[in-house]
């Protein structure tokens, strides 16, 4: 029984470790099989650690090129930053300088400025005393404006007197005229011969002389003028008179050079300049002068010039204006 149970027992045993060799063969072929895959594991997770490795080492790369070019970026950026400052280093001294020119152009614009003010104070000043001058000048304008208009007046008053003496006169000469038309035609026509004749004698002879000759073939006239009248028993001095006169005054004037009308202008002209005076006013006062010496604008004598200068120069106040006047037109 006890080798029964032996035997028993070692069947057992030999189970026992045959389950236990079952056992550990299949611990050993789960742990074989766990260790490949976990080798095969290890292997796809070293595979995708090379790969992700090679990633790392690229994206190293990338990352050192960017660090390398932002390098460089700040590089060139600290250059361009250096020179930057160094330009507006330069521009901030130009600008000082130009500043600083300014504030000294100002400084000298301030002394202009009150060099202006001083001289506009010298300006006012003058420019009141030119308004009180011309309220001075006013006042002797609008008096020599009255004198004026009083000579105005004065020589109106004379020319209509003159008028009325040229009005007697016409009518005068109106009534000598019908007197001796008729019978005295034939002695203005002898007259007229005589002075035709005389003409060209004269023109060789001096005036003098002229005159004399004249006056011999006045009292030829006269001679027979008086005779015709013995004759036709009437008395006509007044027509031998004329025409004795009319005979000399032509062969006169024949004799003598006359003031030229554009010189009268011009002495109209200067004397108006020089006295302050209208034309129309300087006009009608040398023409007042001419008149003085019996004479016309359009034939005065030359040789009465320098005497209607010096009547002239007394209206002129100032010396030395009188002279150049005179001296002027004397030479005419």
């Amino acid at each position: 029984m006890v080798s029964a149970r032996t035997k028993g027992n070692n069947g057992s045993l030999n189970d026992a470790v045959e389950e236990l060799e079952k056992i550990f063969v299949g611990g050993i072929n789960r742990l074989k099989a766990a260790v490949s895959n976990d080798q095969a594991v290890v292997a796809n997770e070293a595979q995708h650690a090379e790969q992700a490795i090679e990633g790392l080492k690229a994206n190293i790369t990338v990352l050192e090129a960017r660090l390398r070019e932002t390098e460089d970026t700040v590089h060139r950026k600290d250059a361009a930053s250096h020179e930057m400052e160094e330009n507006l280093s330069t521009e901030i001294r130009d600008l000082q300088s130009v500043v600083k020119k300014k504030e000294e152009a100002l400084e000298s614009r301030e002394s202009d400025v009150n060099d202006l003010k001083s001289k506009i104070d010298v300006l006012v000043e003058q420019v009141s005393q030119s308004e009180l001058a011309i309220q001075q000048t006013k006042g002797e304008a609008a008096s020599e404006a009255q004198h004026a208009e009083q000579a105005i007046e004065g020589l109106k008053i004379k020319i209509a007197t003159l008028q009325a003496q040229l009005s007697q006169t016409k009518q005068i000469f109106a009534g000598i005229d019908s007197t001796i038309k008729g019978p005295d035609q034939d002695r203005n026509r002898q007259a007229i011969d005589l002075h035709a004749q005389l003409k060209p004698r004269t023109n060789g002879i001096k005036n003098s002389k002229a005159e004399a000759l004249v006056g011999i073939k006045a009292q030829a006239i006269s001679t027979v003028v008086a005779g015709e009248q013995l004759k036709t028993g009437e008395e006509k001095p007044t027509t031998s008179h004329f025409q004795a006169a009319g005979v000399t005054s032509i062969v006169t004037e024949a004799a003598r050079e006359t003031v030229s009308h554009d010189t009268f202008d011009r002495m109209i002209a200067e004397f108006s300049k020089l006295t302050n005076v209208m034309g129309s006013i300087a006009s009608l006062i040398v023409r007042d002068h001419v008149r003085a010496f019996d004479e016309s604008m359009e034939n005065f004598p030359q040789t009465r010039l320098k005497k209607l200068l010096e009547s002239l120069s007394k209206e002129i106040s100032d010396d030395k204006l009188k002279a150049d006047f005179c001296e002027r037109f004397g030479k005419v």
